[in-house]
Formats: structure tokens, C-alpha cells, sequence
């Protein structure tokens, strides 16, 4: 399958498009007229897979008064028969505007994903792969006719979703985009009900660079997540992993409850995996219970050692955020700005 991709760009994108293309990736660049008017109806003329388009589209044209979110919001607000929902990526080398739509961009309810050139350049078979993602979620939310069990492929484990999650995604929305970046959003790049191999990891107390981390992660297939997105993110359901802890492997204790040193003795000893080695962190933490990972150093992380992070409103189904003493050490002037007033008083102890 081909997958078509219409760029707006106000400059010559002709390098990038040629390093950014592939055999399943074709790129029709396009250089936005002045009528706004004009431009939607060059999208609807070739009816692309996914929308690519510059922030600034201003320097090279007489279309002072435009930019993406402009565009992004015109179409978003015309979606009908004529004008298909389909993912909008944000590109640009401007990178306090890609780092605002990283952040929340879904707040602005205009693109799915943000990126710098750089950045996707770099990269170019991972953007390409996270561009199909999008687009692969509109299918199947479509697909499935916006039922979130079979969107989140829980073949009928309904107690996994929170239930404010079900009010928020129920049917009466039928908007692909709404339920593609909710999810996205909300499940997929937070640790809460989902978690990643980095918490998988800490929470297991189990080092991935350990020869078993490959077989202890087949062990754990049956509790991976496969609903949209599972192709680019590799997430495990917390509660699963939990109960495999306690039913399974039937450990007297929660897996909360102990150290990383027993949590990989309880390992090897259950699953007859000796090449397992303890996951280490930094030196100046005290807790060896580690359920979380710093924000800085990605390295696991007790919440009892972490200092946390204010400068997210999180949902009641999501883990709150943290970093260690030694990674706000190593970025004083980012950390100071999110963290408590307490929290600051601290870190001056460690910083003389």
C-alpha cells in the first residue's frame, strides 16, 4: 500500500522530500496560494493519506495572513463527505512552536503529531513509521465504528479502562481524529494504565541490557497492549503485569511491596531465568523500590526519592511524573521552574 502525503511547504522542500520518501511513502509537495479557499480545495483535488505541512508558511509567498494552525483549523472544522478526516503532522525548524505542540499540542485540536525537520530527517524510517501510525489509527477507529474495547483490542476485558475514559470516547463522537488523539495522548504517551519497556523495566527491577530481558518479555506477551498504535509503541497493561505477579507466578506479596533486589531473585527463581541482572539507578537515591523513572536521566526512580513534577494536569488514571535529585541537578534552570518551592529549598542543599 501506498501511502500519499501532501506537503505544504512555502519553500522548496525538494532535499527533504527526496530523504523523507520511500516506496510505501509518496510526497506531492504543494506551495500554498494566497485564497485560503484554494488550498482546501487542492487537498480535496488529491485526496491524500496524511497532511504535512510546515508552521510558517509565509516566507516565500504573498500569504501573509496564514499559517498551519490556520489551514489546520479550517480543515478540521469542514470535515464532511467532501473533506475526509486524515492525520495533519506539524514540521517545522522552529522549535519553541514544535516543543508548544509536543507539550499539548492536542489541546490546540489541530495536529496529531509535532516534529522539527531535524528531527525527522534524522529518522527518516521512524517519522515515516509514526505518519502510518496516525493514519493506521483513523482506519481502524472507523474500521471498528468508534467501539473503544475493540479500538484498544481488549477482546472484552472491560474493567481495563477507566470508566471517565469510556464518557470521554463514547460513540456519539464520531470523530476519528477525537478519538486517535485522545488515546494517543492520554494512554499511550503517559505512564498510568499502559506503561513502557523504561517502567516495565524499573518495576520489575529487572536491567533490559540483561541476557533474559528478551525470554522475561515473552513471558509477558499475553499482557501487551495491540489496540491502535501498538505497531510503533510497545506498551504492557499495568493491571495485567500485576496480576500475572500475584496469580501466575502466585508471589505472596504485591510487586510494590518489594526491593529490586528481591524482585529479580523472586524472578529467577519463578521462571528459571538466571541471566537476569538487577536495573541500577542513581547513587543518591535511597529507595531501591523503584516504580517510576526521572524525567532527566530516564534511570528508575522510587517516588519516594523524586521530586515531582507540577507542570502537567494529570488524569485520574495516569501516574504522576518525576525527576531525581541528580537529574534536576543536571538541568537546575528547567527543573526549578516546575517543581515546588520545598522542593527547591532542597535541591540548594545539593548544589553548593
Amino acid at each position: 500500500m501506498v501511502c500519499k502525503v501532501f506537503y505544504i511547504e512555502d519553500l522548496d522542500p525538494e532535499s527533504r522530500i527526496e530523504t523523507l520518501k520511500s516506496d510505501s511513502f509518496k510526497i506531492v509537495s504543494f506551495k500554498p496560494d494566497v485564497n485560503i479557499d484554494d488550498i482546501i480545495q487542492k487537498i480535496i483535488d488529491e485526496n491524500p493519506d496524511i497532511i504535512l505541512m510546515d508552521y510558517k508558511l509565509t516566507e516565500g509567498s504573498e500569504l501573509s495572513y496564514c499559517d498551519a494552525p490556520t489551514i489546520a483549523s479550517t480543515l478540521r472544522s469542514k470535515y464532511n463527505n467532501a473533506i475526509k478526516e486524515r492525520p495533519i503532522v506539524l514540521i517545522s525548524t522552529l522549535d519553541n512552536i514544535v516543543k508548544l505542540y509536543k507539550k499539548d499540542y492536542t489541546s490546540h485540536d489541530l495536529f496529531d503529531y509535532a516534529i522539527s525537520k531535524e528531527r525527522a530527517l534524522e529518522n527518516t524510517e521512524y517519522f515515516r513509521c509514526k505518519c502510518l501510525s496516525f493514519l493506521n489509527s483513523y482506519t481502524d477507529i472507523v474500521k471498528n465504528k468508534f467501539d473503544l474495547d475493540k479500538i484498544l483490542g481488549l477482546n472484552g476485558e472491560i474493567n481495563l479502562i477507566h470508566s471517565k475514559i469510556r464518557i470521554q470516547l463514547n460513540k456519539d463522537i464520531q470523530s476519528a481524529y477525537e478519538f486517535s488523539r485522545f488515546i494517543f495522548e492520554h494512554l499511550i504517551r503517559c505512564s498510568g494504565l499502559l506503561i513502557g519497556e523504561d517502567i516495565l523495566s524499573a518495576r520489575l527491577g529487572v536491567s533490559k541490557d540483561s541476557t533474559d530481558w528478551g525470554k522475561l518479555k515473552e513471558k509477558l506477551l499475553e499482557y501487551k497492549y495491540i489496540g491502535i498504535f501498538s505497531d510503533v509503541y510497545d506498551r504492557w497493561w499495568m493491571s495485567k503485569i500485576e496480576f500475572w505477579w500475584n496469580d501466575i507466578l502466585k508471589i505472596d506479596y504485591p510487586l510494590r511491596q518489594y526491593d529490586v533486589t528481591e524482585r529479580v531473585l523472586l524472578l529467577q527463581k519463578q521462571l528459571g531465568l538466571n541471566d537476569l541482572n538487577e536495573v541500577k539507578s542513581s547513587s543518591m537515591n535511597l529507595s531501591k523500590n523503584y516504580w517510576s523513572i526521572c524525567k532527566e536521566t530516564q534511570l528508575p526512580l522510587d517516588p519516594f526519592d523524586g521530586i515531582e513534577l507540577l507542570d502537567e494536569e494529570y488524569k485520574p488514571w495516569q501516574d504522576k511524573e518525576y525527576v531525581s535529585i541528580e537529574g534536576a541537578l543536571q538541568n537546575l534552570e528547567k527543573y526549578s521552574k516546575i517543581i515546588s518551592e520545598s522542593d527547591k529549598r532542597e535541591l540548594r542543599k545539593y548544589n553548593k
